[in-house]
């Protein structure tokens, strides 16, 4: 990689819209799973190891976490359409669903941010919860995602506004795909801090949405060409 290609993955920019569609994409296998009971593998196992890289690092780039655009391409078309106004999908209710997720996350991860308490109790759950990932061998382990969901619903789902899940209540009711939906909800979190903690926020997305979207053409174009 090229001195300036490696210098554009610190960019504010390009950090803020990773963010952006890293959230969307968890807003998105959060549907995939409550609707059809399907998940694509290779984006949730990026989603979990967003939450268990690096522990305590607080300093961490969405960069870092996602060094190919490619990772989030489902998440960059889906942001675009929202920036560009385009239909989301042949379903208007689920796009604006999948849009109250990430409101959601938004809002808990700004009252997550000023609990310390929950921040050191969730700390220490994924330090242990890393430790577990190395000794059954990855991120998308049962009893890693089981563990993850069981942080979650132990520090972030005791918080308002609880993000009600919306799909088959036959779906819903597995232990499985509860897990996985409440490890992604964290995973979503987790992209929604690294959002604010780049700069984004409300005022950016007002007013800045056309630069946004411009990102986020250019990334899914090097996605193409990678």
């Amino acid at each position: 990689m090229s001195i300036q290609a490696s210098a554009q993955h610190w960019h504010p920019l390009r950090n803020r819209v990773l963010a952006l569609a890293a959230m969307i994409q968890a807003a998105h296998l959060v549907q995939g799973i409550a609707r059809k009971g399907m998940v694509d593998s290779a984006e949730m196992q990026r989603a979990i190891e967003s939450i268990l890289a690096t522990p305590g690092n607080e300093s961490i780039h969405a960069g870092h976490l996602y060094p190919e655009a490619g990772q989030l391409r489902t998440g960059l078309i889906l942001l675009q359409r929202l920036l560009s106004g385009e239909q989301v999908g042949t379903d208007v209710k689920q796009a604006k669903e999948m849009m109250a997720y990430c409101a959601a996350m938004m809002s808990l991860e700004r009252k997550l941010s000023r609990n310390r308490d929950m921040l050191a109790k969730l700390g220490e759950g994924i330090s242990r919860i890393h430790k577990q990932r190395d000794y059954f061998g990855g991120a998308m382990h049962d009893n890693v995602i089981a563990a993850l969901a069981a942080l979650y619903a132990e520090t972030i789902s005791t918080m308002t506004p609880r993000i009600i899940v919306h799909g088959k209540p036959e779906l819903l009711n597995q232990s499985s795909n509860t897990n996985k939906v409440r490890a992604l909800l964290f995973a979503g979190i987790r992209a929604a801090h690294l959002w604010h903690s780049h700069g984004g926020g409300h005022v950016q997305l007002l007013l800045r949405r056309r630069s946004l979207g411009r990102e986020a053409d250019r990334l899914l174009h090097e996605s193409e060409h990678a």
